[in-house]
């Protein structure tokens, strides 16, 4: 937001409305101009509560203690309410990337499009061509349903944004996020928001447990009320029953610790390169005594909580005793101002469109007077221009024809010059209006082509797309599958029972995991070095540097298999069967080549210390096999395979590079022949040999 404009951040919780308001500063910081932090009579999740009346008590106040005429406002939306996507984008040009992303939201938005309210939001990281893209979506009638509140309340907001995502602004503005990835946690009273955050990239997830959980834990131990519950809960430090609140209250704390392991240990088995350092924690539950400790010494890495914001200049209101006391409270609301000031990595907004709309019109309303005055005095000139344009018209100078628009050149055409001007004028303007005519027919000739062009590029895309999706098809068709009880497990529960009764060991298992399949266009294949670290079969089609050129997809499929074989079972179980499925006629392609670009035993996570023991608490509700609570997960010597608790280190990772010809199967397979390269002329110079550039697999999804 250009301009010193004030902007506050609002973030109504189940607990409490949180409000900060900024003001842009120098050297890119920000200025606290105020703040309020109002606690409802109860908790909106009470049965007892209401929450229409609740919250909108809490807005009039808020009100009634700031004027909010001339600031602009955005608002949180809660993120167990929004839907949270991310994928790769293909190669396509910037201008083109709005009409993808929109592909893709079709496709990953598992509602009718008319249903939901979505944006979405690029990554790119430094150096790198991948681009990734966030789509964010949250069904019409909820946001409708919270911003009624504030409508209600005559507050108009510029900016809809989900919690976590406000909370990933925040972090990355003040500099809790540097190149290694840092957890974010932001444990609200239902709900705890994880977000993985590096410095270009984010994943997000909602974990179903929060500060009320510890509160209906008390309530069935201590047979309380949950008022006297909640009340209990904030008093734990200094209570004579310490001890027992803090026992009563150990399962939530280990059901949370192992909730955070498995999202961390899924993040890490889709991102391997990741190295996780730490923890950010935010959130008034987050002053609950002793959970940063248990945390801590259970998930094995550092875990911080900030003690105030950084970028912020030295000001009362920052100094405030109650607003130190609360700055955990405030990371939404921060990162929600922070948006406003256009001082954000992202920038999505779930505002409904026609709400946006309304408020643009409201806003600029009071100067629709002023410039209708302009229009009035414009329209006064335009006549008096015109006037004297015709005068001079009239005078018609002998030698040279009078000056005009473009746009006349047609009239003139078509009716003649004046009749008031003499010969040699007439066809001095006749000729300068056929001149005017021959440009923009140039002009509008050129754009057509152009247009023409752009739109069959779009549409060859969207046909590639479907023999995408048949490639994709036929990756996971030629997946093997183990030949055990492994097989029709369907969940995860499933697996660590049929592991439990007697499955083959992981060395043992016919399996093949599937981490990404790349695919691009490839406008000559023959162009690519081929080298495989196996003997492999050769290719059909003419893939002779010197040949003409051998259009198609390039494959890029990157996967691990715990089996022993290694080399061999992924050659002999998994490509040779992925040829065999890519050759069948009628598929509109078939696989050519196929090569193995890399391979070998999978690098165990950079250690942290030594593997810490399961604490013998016996096994926890996840099942046999499940890390106790207390087992160290990030910050192992190994990586831990985040279905079945099973070390990974001695899994095989390959990189396999394959080619799609974009045409039906030959009849018998048979090899075409390419046209001869050109010869060159009787003592001309050879014509010269293109280079072979080799495949560079990349190093992770």
């Amino acid at each position: 937001m250009a301009g010193t404009q004030a902007v506050w951040g609002i973030d109504v919780g189940r607990c409490a409305l949180k409000a900060i308001k900024l003001r842009a500063a120098a050297d890119g910081k920000v200025e606290i101009v105020a703040h309020e932090h109002i606690e409802h009579a109860k908790i909106l999740s009470q049965p007892d509560a209401d929450r229409h009346a609740l919250i909108g008590a809490a807005l009039e106040k808020f009100l009634s203690h700031n004027d909010i005429s001339k600031d602009a406002i955005v608002v949180s939306v809660p993120g167990q309410h929004t839907l949270a996507r991310f994928t790769k984008l293909p190669p396509v040009a910037a201008k083109r990337i709005p009409d993808i992303v929109r592909y893709e939201a079709d496709q990953q938005i598992p509602f009718d499009m008319d249903e939901v309210i979505w944006d979405y939001q690029t990554f790119q990281q430094e150096g790198l061509p991948d681009l990734e893209v966030g789509i964010f979506a949250m069904k019409r009638e909820l946001i409708r349903e919270h911003l009624l509140h504030f409508e209600q309340a005559a507050i108009e907001p510029i900016g809809v944004q989900s919690g976590p995502l406000a909370v990933y602004n925040m972090a990355h503005f003040d500099g809790l996020v540097g190149k290694d990835t840092t957890i974010l946690l932001d444990i609200g009273a239902e709900n705890t928001d994880l977000v993985v955050a590096t410095m270009d990239s984010l994943w997000t997830r909602t974990i179903p447990i929060g500060g009320n959980s510890f509160s209906e834990a008390l309530v069935k131990s201590f047979k309380l009320s949950f008022s006297k519950a909640e009340n209990l809960k904030r008093t734990a430090a200094t209570s004579k029953y310490a001890r027992q609140i803090f026992q009563a209250m150990r399962p939530v704390f280990a059901d949370l610790v192992q909730e955070l392991q498995r999202s961390i240990g899924f993040y890490s088995t889709t991102h391997r390169d990741t190295k996780v350092e730490k923890v950010v924690g935010v959130g008034n539950a987050f002053l609950l005594p002793g959970l940063q400790k248990y945390l801590q010494q259970n998930l094995s890495m550092t875990v911080d909580r900030p003690e105030a914001f950084k970028n912020i200049v030295p000001s009362a209101v920052a100094d405030q005793p109650a607003f130190r006391e609360q700055i955990l409270s405030f990371a939404v609301a921060y990162g929600l101002a922070l948006q406003g000031l256009e001082l954000t990595k992202v920038t999505s907004n779930l505002l409904p469109t026609e709400i946006a709309k309304q408020v643009v019109w409201r806003k600029k309303r009071p100067a629709f007077a002023a410039a209708a005055a302009c229009l009035v005095l414009a329209g006064g000139l335009i006549w008096f221009r015109q006037t004297s344009d015709m005068r001079a018209l009239a005078a018609g100078a002998e030698g040279f024809p009078p000056t005009f628009s473009a746009a006349q050149a047609p009239g003139i055409i078509e009716n003649g010059p004046p009749s008031t001007l003499s010969d040699r004028s007439r066809g001095q303007l006749i000729v300068i209006a056929v001149g005017e005519l021959k440009k923009q027919l140039s002009l509008l000739t050129g754009k057509g082509q152009t247009e023409r062009a752009e739109t069959e590029k779009l549409i060859e895309l969207q046909h590639n797309k479907k023999t995408i999706l048949k490639i994709l098809q036929t990756v996971h068709d030629s997946v093997p599958m183990p030949d055990d009880s492994l097989a029709k497990a369907t969940t995860q529960q499933a697996v660590l029972d049929a592991i439990a009764a007697g499955a083959p060991p992981r060395g043992q298992r016919k399996q093949v995991f599937i981490e990404s399949v790349d695919v691009q266009f490839e406008p000559e294949l023959q162009r690519i070095n081929w080298d495989s670290k196996i003997e492999v079969p050769p290719p059909i089609n003419n893939h002779d540097p010197k040949a003409a050129d051998l259009p198609g997809i390039l494959i890029k499929i990157t996967c691990t298999t715990p089996n022993d074989g290694g080399l061999k079972f992924i050659n002999e179980d998994f490509m040779k069967k992925l040829r065999e499925n890519g050759r069948k006629p009628g598929a509109g392609f078939y696989i050519d080549n196929m090569v193995l670009a890399e391979g070998g035993k999978t690098e165990s996570a950079p250690t942290g210390g030594a593997p810490r023991p399961a604490t013998g608490r016996g096994t926890p509700r996840g099942g046999p096999g499940t890390p106790a609570a207390g087992t160290a997960f990030a910050g192992r010597s190994e990586i831990i395979d985040a279905v079945t608790y099973e070390s990974t280190e001695n899994d095989w990772s390959f990189k396999i590079v394959a080619d799609a010809i974009l045409e039906d199967f030959p009849e018998g397979g048979v090899k075409k022949e390419a046209p001869p390269p050109a010869k060159p002329t009787k003592g001309g110079p050879k014509p010269p040999t293109p280079p072979k550039p080799s495949v560079k697999p990349d190093k992770g999804p």
